[in-house]
């Protein structure tokens, strides 16, 4: 009676362990596709031109240093365009609106940066 009964705990514990770590699978996936990716970087910015689906924009004072200068970059198809927490499309967005750019990847050094991957454009101002 007791291998039984010890054969079902341990059935048991299998079953249980397979169980938690097929949520934490499911939860680390979701959690992984909601949140930016580690290497993003985020700067605050106002629209100085826009020709088409490329921005000028210059950097805020209230940036790092780095990010106080003239970028621009292309809204692409995968770019989010949000404000306050709703997508908006891209035409809503006018020359001296304030944002904030989230990208991955590199700046080119060229005058003004070129920002090659921007992953979400948020527009600041409280009236769209």
């Amino acid at each position: 009676m007791k291998k039984k009964t010890a054969g079902l705990v341990i059935v048991l514990l299998c079953y249980s362990a397979a169980i938690a770590g097929a949520f934490y699978f499911i939860g680390y996936q979701a959690a992984r596709r909601e949140r930016p990716a580690l290497d993003a970087q985020t700067f605050y910015a106002t629209i100085s031109d826009i020709r088409g689906d490329t921005l000028t924009v210059a950097g805020m004072d209230v940036n790092d240093i780095n990010f106080r200068g003239e970028f621009c970059f292309s809204i692409e198809k995968e770019t989010k365009i949000t404000w306050r927490y709703t997508d908006i499309p891209a035409d809503d967005l006018e020359v001296g609106d304030h944002i904030s750019v989230t990208f991955t990847g590199e700046v080119l050094e060229t005058y003004p940066g070129q920002i090659q991957h921007v992953t979400v454009i948020q527009l600041l101002d409280d009236e769209l």
